[in-house]
This record gives structure tokens, C-alpha cells and sequence, in this order.
């Protein structure tokens, strides 16, 4: 069922099971999870049900409830992130946050893979999770299937038999390939799951439903207060109304996540919350190249994700719309032989793109200012690198220097103070609220529960202690499967 906020009357109260807070695809998956296995479900919205949908298409209400301050290496690549991506080095999508129904899995490409062992581990200036790669293997299966990807194998050389291909070999790299979904299946506000919309679905879906307080009281969420707005240009508040839940999730994003927290004060007793916000940095256009015949064509065209049709080479694609590609990422035993991240070469194409290492002075806290509509404050993020991105950037591009070379070929790259000054976001919004063991090392402990709240939990990149290099999407829906798992357990759903 789907429902505008402004529909609502204000002061009323609506009772749940689960409350889920935002509805991009590590709320939708949890409320679908959940709702299959009978739990009542409210899913809530801030944004419209679709651009141009239930409020202003002009995104006024994004631009006055998402704006802020964005400093430190926004200042020279993104300034307006928060908002909109900065036209000087963006000129098309997609938008860096979005505030709407289906929220980022609207302008999501689909490329999915899971994270490595290696991530999972703690290694220099990497923390390590509090659970291991093995304990999230069935879930990406589950997530492979929602996905309705061509099957959980990953691995280049079942790729190479399935296009007629060959697995490269360079010196200190694996192949690693990534699948992205079929685009009826990316967005996960109009897919069918089984069948079935999750507007048409169980789940009680609130649209123009903006989250503006958590009551918590003796270590439990109490309630949560809402709000909706009047869809004019700009809008203006028009009901308020709460909600009462026995569990409740945040899924708003990594920034909204942080910003709802401190808003309420909550989850940060030991001021961790909004620390560590990563993102894998993209270069601004080609940095490097790469010349010379290093790989085959066979090799190649496993890279390219083709396959041959007689001596043609043409993209491969299955029957629902999945397509493949490989990239180059330097082996586990050399990431913690350098003490670097990881990163991303393509064969043939010359942007970098690498694992941030973990800052914590890269971060969110809250601004002076106040939005025009609630009069919360807003938002002030800091992106901060530090010495080790550029060891990763150095001793990488070395690594790939050198295996290139080998194979007869040759290579080239910019310094670092050049790549550093043109790195933007790339969309992937990670860290701020992470997962710990010990709850002075960071916000949500291995089942995604706030540190000492009962009945709150966080979904999505917020939690991640590190990024890998794999994009984060894939792995936020395994993590929704397995939370909502264990949220059944707590209700007592089969």
C-alpha cells in the first residue's frame, strides 16, 4: 500500500512492528524480507513517490532539507555534494543523494560483486569487521537471486568459460568481475519482487513522510516523530504525526543516518557517530594509460564482458538483461605487504578509482544553520583524505607499472597532487555510523543494532568499517537480507 504523508491527520499515531526509515534498496529489501515472512511493515519516505511525483519537480524540497556545508576536498571537487552533483565535473547524473521513492537504486548502474575475504580483515590502517566474509556467503546468494543476477559464481574463470574468453594474468592482480542487473530490476521502487511492487506489496509505504526526531527513553526507541509538506514550491509543513514501533531502522543513507542520529542524540556516547565517512574515489577523467598489446584478444574480450558471434566480438547479455565486465585489483598478499587499500584498472581505460582508508576527522556533524522548512539543523560534512590514499595511489600504480611491463606493455600516470585535486565521490557514500565490536570503536554492533539502544538498528554503507573496493549496493542488500532475518527472530515471524 502507498500513502502520501500530507493524507495523514496530524497528530494521529500509527503502531508497528517494524518502522524502516528510508526507502532505497537497503529499506526496500528489509521491508520485502520482513513482510514475506508476515511482520507488519511501515516504510517511511521523505521524498516524493517519483520526481516530478507527489511534490516539486524542481527537487526545492532536496535542495532546502539535504543543504548544508561541504568541506575539505568538496571544497575543490564537489562543493555543492550535498545537493546535486557539482556541474564543472559532473555535466549529467546521476545525483549523489537522492530524495525520493526508491531513493539512489533510481539512478543505480546495477554493478554488483561481492566485497573480498581481505576487506573483512584488519590490516594497517584498516579495522577489520566483526564478522568474516563466510558469514555473509549465503546471504549474497540470497541477494544474487533478489537480484536476479546470473547466479552468485564471480569468478573470472567460470566467466571466461561462459563467453569464450581467457582469464588474464598479471603479476600481483586478480581479475575480478563484476555482473550488473538487468535495468527492470535496478530500481527498486517500480521492480516486481516475485511478482509483487512494494507499493503493492504488505508493507504500509508513507511517501512525503520526513523522519524529525527519535524519542528514546531507558534505552529503547519510543516513537518517532514525522512530518509531511504542503507539495508547493517551496514547501511548507503541513501535518505531524508519530509513529510507534516495537523495532525501529534507519536506512537513509550514510549522511542522513549520521545526521538523524545527532539530531536526537542518540547512539553517540562515545563519539563515534558520523566519523569515518569514505566513498571510493574517482579521478576526474583519464589519469593513467596503459599502451601496448599486454593482454590477448581472448583476454580482452573477457575484460570487455563480449563474446564472439563468428570472429565478431558483441557485449554478452543474458535473458534478463545481465551483462559483465572485469577490472584489475591488486592481490590480498600485496595490499597488506604495501599496508594500502585496494583500487580499480581497467584493461583499456584510464580513470583510477581506489578504497579509501578509514579518517576519523573525515566526518559528519551538524551545522549552524537550519532548514527553512522544519528548522532542523543541517548538515556538515568534511571529506579528508590522508597519507595512506596516496600510498595506495603510489604504490599501486607502481605495482600495475610494473606487471604491465613485464607482459611487453607500457604505462603511464599522473602524480598524485594532480589525480588528489580532480577526485570526486563517485556516489558511493560510506562509513559514519560503523559496525564494532567494542562500542567505543564505533555506532552498531555485528547485527546492525545501535550500541546501547535495544530496539534500533542501521542499514546500509553507513555501517561498513571499510569500503573494499567492490561497489557498496550488492553488499547492502545481503546485509538487509541478513538483518531482516534477524529481526523476524525478534518479533517471533518464522
Amino acid at each position: 500500500m502507498l500513502r502520501n504523508g500530507k493524507d495523514i491527520a496530524d497528530g494521529a499515531v500509527i503502531t508497528t512492528q517494524v518502522c524502516i526509515v528510508g526507502s532505497g534498496p537497503a529499506g526496500i529489501t528489509a521491508a520485502w524480507e520482513l513482510q514475506k515472512a508476515g511482520v507488519k511493515v511501515t516504510l517511511i519516505e521523505g521524498g516524493p513517490n517519483s520526481p516530478g511525483g507527489a511534490l516539486d519537480p524542481t527537487w526545492d524540497d532536496k535542495t532546502l532539507l539535504y543543504a548544508g556545508k561541504a568541506d575539505g576536498q568538496f571544497a575543490e571537487s564537489e562543493p555543492d555534494f550535498l545537493i546535486r552533483p557539482n556541474k564543472d565535473t559532473q555535466d549529467y547524473g546521476p545525483w549523489e543523494r537522492e530524495r525520493m521513492f526508491g531513493g539512489t537504486s533510481a539512478h543505480w548502474g546495477g554493478q554488483s560483486r561481492p566485497l573480498d575475504p581481505i576487506d573483512f580483515e584488519a590490516r594497517p590502517g584498516f579495522p577489520g569487521w566483526p564478522i568474516d566474509r563466510a558469514e555473509l556467503d549465503p546471504y549474497y546468494a540470497e541477494a544474487a537471486r533478489l537480484c536476479v543476477l546470473h547466479g552468485d559464481d564471480f569468478s573470472p574463470e567460470t566467466w571466461a568459460g561462459i563467453l569464450g574468453a581467457e582469464v588474464p594474468e598479471l603479476t600481483g592482480f586478480d581479475t575480478t568481475i563484476y555482473q550488473y542487473l538487468g535495468k527492470p530490476y535496478r530500481n527498486f521502487a517500480l521492480r516486481a519482487f516475485d511478482g509483487v511492487t512494494i507499493a503493492d506489496s504488505d508493507v504500509d509505504v508513507i511517501v512525503n513522510a520526513t523522519l524529525l526526531g527519535i524519542d528514546q527513553q531507558q534505552g529503547r526507541v519510543r516513537s518517532l516523530k514525522v512530518a509531511s509538506m504542503d507539495g508547493g514550491s517551496p514547501p511548507k509543513k503541513a501535518t505531524g504525526f508519530t509513529i510507534e514501533a516495537d523495532i525501529v531502522v534507519l536506512a537513509c543513507g550514510a549522511v542522513e543516518n549520521a545526521r538523524q542520529l545527532l539530531l536526537s542524540n542518540v547512539g553517540n556516547d562515545h563519539d563515534q557517530v558520523g566519523r569515518y565517512f569514505m566513498c571510493h574515489p574517482l579521478s576526474n577523467g583519464p589519469v593513467l594509460s596503459a599502451g601496448g598489446a599486454y593482454l590477448t584478444d581472448a583476454q580482452n574480450r573477457l575484460m570487455a564482458g563480449k563474446t564472439l558471434s563468428g570472429n565478431r566480438p558483441v557485449p554478452w547479455q543474458d535473458a534478463n538483461g545481465v551483462h559483465v565486465s572485469g577490472r584489475f585489483s591488486p592481490k590480498a598478499d600485496e595490499q597488506k605487504r604495501l599496508g594500502v587499500g585496494s583500487c580499480w584498472f581497467w584493461a583499456d581505460y584510464g580513470q583510477y578509482y581506489f578504497e579509501m582508508a578509514p579518517n576519523p576527522d573525515s566526518r559528519i556533524t551538524l551545522a549552524d544553520t537550519v532548514d527553512p522548512v522544519f528548522g532542523q539543523r543541517q548538515t556538515h560534512i568534511t571529506w579528508l583524505l590522508s597519507d595512506r590514499d596516496e600510498a595506495t595511489y603510489t604504490q599501486t600504480t607502481g605495482l600495475f607499472k610494473a606487471a604491465v611491463e613485464e607482459l611487453g606493455g607500457d604505462f603511464y600516470c599522473q602524480p598524485w597532487s594532480t589525480v588528489k585535486a580532480g577526485l570526486t565521490v563517485n556516489g558511493h557514500h560510506i562509513g559514519t555510523t560503523r559496525m564494532s565490536a567494542d562500542p567505543q570503536d564505533g555506532v552498531v554492533d555485528a547485527d546492525l543494532k545501535v550500541h546501547g539502544l535495544d530496539n534500533l538498528y542501521v542499514a546500509g554503507s553507513s555501517v561498513f568499517p571499510s569500503t573494499g573496493i567492490s561497489n557498496p549496493t550488492f553488499t547492502i542488500i545481503a546485509l538487509s537480507i541478513r538483518l531482516a532475518e534477524h529481526l523476524r527472530g525478534r518479533v517471533g515471524a518464522p
